[in-house]
C-alpha cells in the first residue's frame, strides 16, 4: 500500500520438468556405464594425473586379489607393476595423459599373493567435460595362460630340435 506495508505477494514459477528429466537420464546413464565397468569381463582400472588409482573394477579385484578399497588411492606403478616394467608402464600412462593412447601393451603386474599376472593393456586418455586430460583408463586382458602356452610350445620345439 502507500505506507509500504505488504498487501500481497507476486510469485514467478518456471516449469523445470524437462530439466529434471534430463538430469535423471544423465544419472541413469552414468549408473549404467558404471555397472558396465564394474561387471566387465576384463580388468578395467583408472588413475588420475598423479598415477593414483581411482577406478578398479570387479575383474581387477578377481585377477589381483586386491579389493577396490585396497587399490583406490594407491600409486598404480609403484604398488602393482613389477620393477622391470615400471619405467615402460609409466611412459605409457604419461603418453595417455598427453593424449597419445596405447593399444596392446603387454606387462606383468603383482597379485596380492605376489604372483605374476601378464596383462595386455589399452591405455586411453580420460578427459573432463572441457576436454582437459585428467587421467587414464586402462582396459586389459589377462593373458597369463596364453603366455604359458606359448612358453611351453617354445620349450617343446627346442626339445625336438
Amino acid at each position: 500500500d502507500v505506507t509500504g506495508r505488504p498487501i500481497g505477494m507476486i510469485g514467478v514459477g518456471q516449469d523445470i520438468t524437462a530439466r529434471k528429466q534430463v538430469e535423471q537420464e544423465k544419472s541413469r546413464v552414468a549408473q549404467e556405464l558404471q555397472t558396465f565397468i564394474d561387471t566387465a569381463n576384463a580388468p578395467i582400472f583408472g588413475c588420475d594425473a598423479l598415477g593414483l588409482v581411482n577406478e578398479w573394477n570387479n575383474k581387477s579385484v578377481e585377477i589381483t586379489g586386491f579389493s577396490r578399497e585396497e587399490a583406490m588411492g594407491q600409486d598404480l606403478v609403484k604398488v602393482y607393476i613389477t620393477e622391470e616394467f615400471r619405467d615402460q608402464v609409466s611412459m605409457v600412462l604419461n603418453n595417455a595423459l598427453g593424449g597419445q593412447e596405447t593399444a596392446n601393451f603387454e606387462f606383468p603386474l603383482f597379485t596380492k599373493n605376489k604372483q605374476r599376472v601378464e596383462v595386455l593393456l589399452n591405455a586411453t586418455t580420460r578427459r573432463d567435460v572441457t576436454g582437459r586430460s585428467i587421467g587414464v583408463i586402462g582396459v586389459g586382458q589377462d593373458i597369463t595362460a596364453r603366455k604359458q602356452v606359448e612358453q611351453e610350445k617354445s620349450r617343446v620345439a627346442q626339445e625336438l630340435q
